[in-house]
This record gives C-alpha cells, structure tokens and sequence, in this order.
C-alpha cells in the first residue's frame, strides 16, 4: 500500500510538471503574476506579499514570471510536507522521520491544485505557512531561534493574508499561554519580525502594510465584499455545513455498539444527509468539496469510537487544532469555504490519521492509498481537465511571449484574442491602461502594468482609485458589472469575443 501512496503522489508531481508551462487564466491567475511583479503598484492592497518581491527585486534584479512562480509553489509544497513530518515527530519523538508521512501530506498538499489556478497564491503561501508554523508549536522545547522563527511566520503572514495572521497569533498566544511560556523576551522575538520588515519596507518603498490596510485607500474602503459581515458568512455557512454532516455521522457512530436500532436508523440518515448537503453546497462547477464532507464524517466517526484515554492531552489538542485550522485560514476570504477548502485538507487529513493512529497497518495503509488516488484525481481535473477559468491544457499549443525572454504556451483562441486587442492598444499607444472587471491577467500577457491595483473586481474598487477615470485612456471592458465612468466620455473601439464567452470591449477617452 505504500507503494501506491508514492506511486499515485509521483504521478500527481508528473501531472504538475508536465503543466507547469502550459495555460494560464486571465482572472484569479493575472493577479497572482501581479503580486510577484516589481513594477506593479499595489495601493491599498489586500494581500501585500508583493512587497517581498519588490524587495527581492531591488537586491538581486531577479523577476519571477508565471513558470517561477510555480515551481516556487511546488518547492514550498514539498518543504510544507517534511515541516508536517517533523509536526508528526514531534508528536511522538520516540519515532524517526516518517517518509510515508511526509508523502502522504504531499499528496493532501497537492489536492490543493484542484480548485484555482496553480501559480504562487495567497491561499498556497498560508497554507505552507501554517505548516511550518506547526512545525514549531509542537516542540517539546521552544528555543530563542524557534520563537524568532514564529514570529517570521506572524509576519509573513500579516503580508499574504492579515486576517490569518491575527487569529493565528491569538491561536498561538493562548496555547503558549496555557503552557506558561510566555515571557517579555519571547513576545519581543513574535513582534520583531513584523517591526523590521514594515521599518525596511517604509525605508525602500514608503510603503507599509498597515498604511495599505488602513490608510486612506485601505481594503476596507474600496471593495464591497470584504465587510466583516460577509466575511463571516463566507466562513459560517461552511462551518454550518461541515458541523451538520458531522454531527449526524458521530450519532451514527456512538450508537453504533450500544444500539443496533438506532444505529439502523441513523447511519442512513447520516449518509442522506451528507449527500443532500453535497447536493445544496453543488452551487458552482466545483465539486471537490465532497471530499471536504466525507473526511469530516470521517473523522467525527472516530472521534465517537475513542475510548477514554486512548489518546494523550496534546494529541487531543493537536486534532482539534487541525480540524479548526481551515476555518481559521479561510477567513478573510470572499469566497465560500465549501468551494476553497480544498486547499486545507492536509490539515483534516493528518487529524484523520492521528485518530486511527491505533488501527492496523492494513487499514492506515488502505487510507494513505486512498488519499493519494484522491489527491491525483484532483490535481488531473483542477490542471489539464477543467482548469480554472480555462481550456483543456492539451489546447495550450502555442507560445506567448508576454515578457522579454518569458514565455507560457497559451490555446489559440487566447493568442488570437491578445494579438487583437495588442493591435488596439499598439494603434495609438495609451499611457494608462486599466482592466475591469476580475481580469487582470489580460494586462499582464500584454506586458503592461494596471493603474495604482493589479486588478479591479468591483465599480466601487475603480471609482476609489480612479475617480472620473481622467488618468486612463484605454479600457478593457467586459461589463461583468456596471461602467464606473461617465460613458458620455468614452467611446467604443472595437468589441471581441473571449474564449469564455465573455464580451470584451476596448473603450477609447473620446
């Protein structure tokens, strides 16, 4: 069984690297080239992880283009899987580095690929972040080095996402708490980091990423759907869903020996009610969320099966760290939590694991071998057969040059379409060129850089930066939302077809 864990995770890497040079989405995709691009402002911006890459860029003149971005993720989701096996050695020191379990955390980290496009991302950063971070919370012994580590972690994550970063710090000042390690030296090496980048970054670039967040242009300002409200819905709705499909397995599973009867009606009643949640959840394409459903059932069925004291306290505090941590990363996120946990699932997964830790080595390894196939089937539909926002990978046929000396094999319909619109712009040459609306990645394989934000998804968003919209002189517009400009002003040029099907307009200042 182990050989098909490693066998069906190297076949998950191949799929990985045979794309890795191939398709690219103008969306979600653009903004995360954006982010990694020195040349691209970023006022008031939401994720601010593009400030390391200025910085980068200001000492070395190196530039990641969309294939470094990728392996930059691939790496990270391997250093992520042996962080998770020293979490996992932690746990039980008696025990050596366990190769099965670094690749099977691997494999769960892949299955990340199934939803969103596979560039470095928010999402994949916090992920690999958190991984780290458990790394160094279950030391037996937390050193000066360990401390400054995780406050470097508080950090960066303050940068790729603050709202993970603040409550993972509230997270890790309680358990420390509880332990009585907290001291006025460890909390100096948890801020310090966070003070010596914001001080750097001022020095370098008179920006910081608390004057983005709250300045006069900060996050909370400009886009309608980042209000705490919705943001807690965002979160809550999945908590609701997952905290019912479990619910109903973990009654299933606690009368499962004491009454027959009722276990009788309540494990087909469990079973309808995760497939009616699958079924209501079923709101967009993705799917992959019924391995979301089926792991929690899972795992609360386990949790009812425990005997008292099977377990030791921090292997219990540890699995319930695990469970919380999707919904914990996940908020902050304008996107429902059924549709992005997928990227989280290594951390339900390894709770899984710990629970069945006393199973045979038969059943442990039936599990692994699951999980890899999962994670492959995945990572084969989220890259090459339903990629998001794109066309079959196989399509992506044809070389794009969008940077001197970068190239990404793009499908015909997109290099039709970006010759079009370059001709518009090469016409008369604009000076400022903005997208509207969530496809900026049409900016960044055309070579150019959006005003003041690597892309605008909402009116609101573009009428905070841009006012009247007098500093632009060419739009591209493919009216997902209303025009924020006085339409009096603008005049179409010509209008296109993409390969989604969306209308895009190329609007000139009259």
């Amino acid at each position: 069984m182990t050989k098909i864990l490693t066998t069906f995770t190297v076949l998950s890497l191949s799929l990985i690297l045979l794309g890795i040079n191939r398709g690219f989405d103008f969306s979600d995709e653009g903004l995360y080239a954006f982010l990694a691009d020195p040349n691209q402002p970023n006022i008031g911006g939401v994720f601010n992880y593009d400030l390391f890459f200025k910085l980068i860029y200001r000492f070395t003149g190196l530039e990641f283009g969309i294939i470094g971005l990728r392996i930059i993720r691939l790496i990270s989701y391997v250093m992520a899987a042996f962080a998770l096996g020293i979490f996992w050695k932690n746990l039980y020191p008696e025990q050596l580095l366990s190769p099965q379990i670094v690749i099977l955390s691997l494999a769960a980290l892949f299955a990340g690929y199934g939803f969103l496009p596979p560039t470095l991302s928010y999402n994949s950063i916090s992920v690999v972040l958190v991984c780290f971070w458990l790394a160094l919370v279950s030391k037996q012994n937390v050193k000066a080095m360990d401390w400054l580590m995780l406050g470097l972690i508080f950090a960066m994550l303050i940068y790729v996402k603050v709202t993970a970063g603040i409550l993972l710090g509230i997270l890790t000042f309680l358990y420390f708490l509880r332990l009585k390690m907290l001291g006025l030296i460890p909390l100096t090496y948890l801020i310090l980091p966070f003070l010596v980048f914001e001080g750097l970054f001022y020095i370098l670039f008179e920006e910081t990423a608390l004057a983005r967040l709250f300045g006069e242009f900060g996050f909370i300002h400009q886009r309608q759907d980042y209000t705490i409200t919705l943001l807690i819905k965002y979160t809550v709705v999945g908590g609701f869903w997952i905290l019912l499909t479990g619910f109903t397995f973990f009654l299933a599973s606690k009368f499962r020996k004491t009454n027959t009867f009722v276990y009788g009606i309540l494990i087909p009643l469990a079973f309808a009610t995760l497939a009616s949640v699958f079924y209501l959840t079923f709101i967009t394409s993705e799917w992959s969320h019924i391995f979301l459903l089926i792991s929690i059932a899972a795992i609360s069925w386990e949790i009812a099966d425990l005997s008292r004291g099977e377990l030791a306290k921090k292997e219990y505090l540890f699995i319930s760290v695990l469970i919380f941590l999707p919904f914990l990363l996940h908020f902050g996120s304008n996107v429902y939590w059924m549709r992005l946990g997928i990227h989280y699932w290594v951390f339900w997964l390894l709770a899984y694991v710990l629970l069945i830790k006393g199973r045979s080595q038969e059943f442990r390894e039936r599990c692994y071998a699951l999980a890899s196939v999962i994670s492959l089937t995945l990572v084969a539909f989220g890259i090459w057969l339903t990629p998001f926002e794109g066309a079959y990978l196989w399509e992506a046929t044809k070389k794009w040059e969008y940077k001197p000396g970068k190239e990404i094999w793009l499908s015909p319909s997109q290099i039709e379409l970006l010759k079009l619109v370059n001709s518009e712009i090469e016409a008369s040459n604009p000076s400022e060129i903005i997208s509207l609306y969530s496809n900026p990645g049409l900016l960044y394989l055309l070579g150019k850089n959006s005003l003041y934000s690597p892309g605008y998804w909402k009116p609101s968003q573009a009428k905070l930066f841009l006012n009247s919209g007098s500093e632009i002189d060419l739009i591209l517009f493919n009216g997902l939302y209303d025009f924020p400009f006085d339409p009096s002003e603008w005049e179409k040029q010509k209008e296109f077809i993409q390969p989604n099907g969306e209308k895009l307009s190329v609007l000139w200042r009259k």
